[in-house]
């Protein structure tokens, strides 16, 4: 047993070896060079230049290393490991797992348009909102990538299959401002570049992405729209197994509707018992809807927010409600356009591999000048 006990670490450690090489190969060889857009997000640019593969051939090619993927991990006893490298293990088999499960069950690249025309979109601004490299080698990158995007847009119309209409709408409310993002955003960051021949290359490429997109917006409402009857409903079954893999939670899902009913009726009677002193003479719905009425223009929400800024960190500092990691403020901006539909506000930090692009971002999503004044 004494024999047995001093092996035992070094066993270990030699387990734990193997696991990280294995783990590196997984990253490095699978899972930042078919997912190049969150790479450049990680803050990983060896992949800057390349796009998602959108096929049906690429999807079903990804499937395929990631089951071959799921057997390698899963293969490796977690008792063999230290207790963080088991940890390790536990993350790198539930990413996988998680990707086959968006790929397999939830299928977004068969029901949701969305999928393609913002997900491209958030490759090109990946390139231009943090200047990690100088701006002729980022546009030559966004070329690059911007030569591959009608060809993503083209295997939308293969893949997509009786979308739920609500994810037919989003794409659609997305669309126009996905094109203005090309069209005036896009071209507007890179202004300092003064290679001419480069310079026209991009506008060639930029050309066709806003050309592809104006067709994918008329595609979409001539003839999926009319035909899109899906159901978005995940079921019981995949959404538990999303919780396991994304967030490591295993409770019953009816235990889960009881946490959030419970927190519901909290909120909801302390909501009442605000309103009641603000105003005793109203219901909390009247209440509710005469602060909602008085707001700034949206022309002012932008500068609200970063003059209040140093209020809310003072009130978090002096009331310990966590430690804030840094005195470096995030950069308020406009909600990107691929993420307005679905987001009043967000934060953007830098990826955990970025060495110089180092600003984080607070997204602020603006009314849309054609909202009419109630939903303003």
């Amino acid at each position: 047993m004494l024999a047995g006990a001093a092996t035992a670490p070094a066993d270990s450690a030699a387990a734990d070896q193997a696991f990280m090489r294995m783990a590196d190969q997984y990253f490095d060889t699978f899972y930042l060079p078919t997912n190049p857009s969150a790479a450049t997000s990680y803050g990983i640019h060896r992949y800057d230049g390349k796009l998602e593969d959108y096929s049906r051939a690429g999807i079903d090619a990804e499937v395929k290393a990631l089951q071959s993927w799921e057997q390698r991990v899963a293969a490796v006893d977690p008792v063999s490991l230290g207790l963080f490298v088991r940890g390790d293990r536990d993350l790198v088999l539930n990413n996988i797992r998680s990707s086959l499960l968006t790929l397999q069950a939830i299928r977004p690249w068969e029901k949701n348009p969305d999928f393609y025309s913002s997900g491209i979109t958030s490759s090109a601004f990946t390139l231009m909102e943090r200047k990690f490299a100088p701006p002729e080698t980022r546009l030559r990158d966004l070329i690059s990538r911007e030569k591959q995007m009608p060809a993503a847009l083209q295997a939308a119309r293969a893949n997509l299959e009786n979308p739920p209409k609500i994810y037919t709408q989003i794409a659609l409310e997305q669309l126009p401002g996905l094109i203005r993002f090309f069209r005036h955003d896009v071209p507007s960051a890179f202004t300092d570049v003064s290679d001419a021949a480069l310079k026209q290359e991009f506008a060639a490429s930029n050309g066709a992405v806003i050309k592809a997109l104006g067709d994918y917006q008329a595609w979409l409402e001539k003839d999926v729209l009319p035909k899109s009857h899906g159901d978005f409903r995940i079921g019981a079954k995949v959404f538990r197994e999303k919780l396991r893999y994304d967030e490591m939670v295993d409770l019953p899902l009816g235990k889960l509707v009881a946490i959030d009913e419970a927190n519901m009726k909290a909120n909801q009677a302390e909501f009442a018992r605000v309103a009641k002193e603000l105003d005793p003479t109203k219901t909390p719905r009247q209440v509710l809807a005469e602060l909602a009425a008085d707001h700034l223009p949206p022309d002012k929400l932008l500068d609200t927010f970063r003059s209040t800024f140093g209020t809310l960190i003072g009130f978090i500092d002096s009331r310990h409600i966590i430690t804030i990691p840094s005195t470096v403020r995030p950069t308020v901006e406009e909600t990107p356009p691929f993420m307005r539909a679905t987001t009043f506000a967000s934060m953007d930090t830098p990826g955990p591999y970025e060495t110089k692009a180092t600003t984080a971002y607070f997204n602020v999503t603006l009314p849309e000048k054609d909202w009419p004044k109630q939903r303003t």
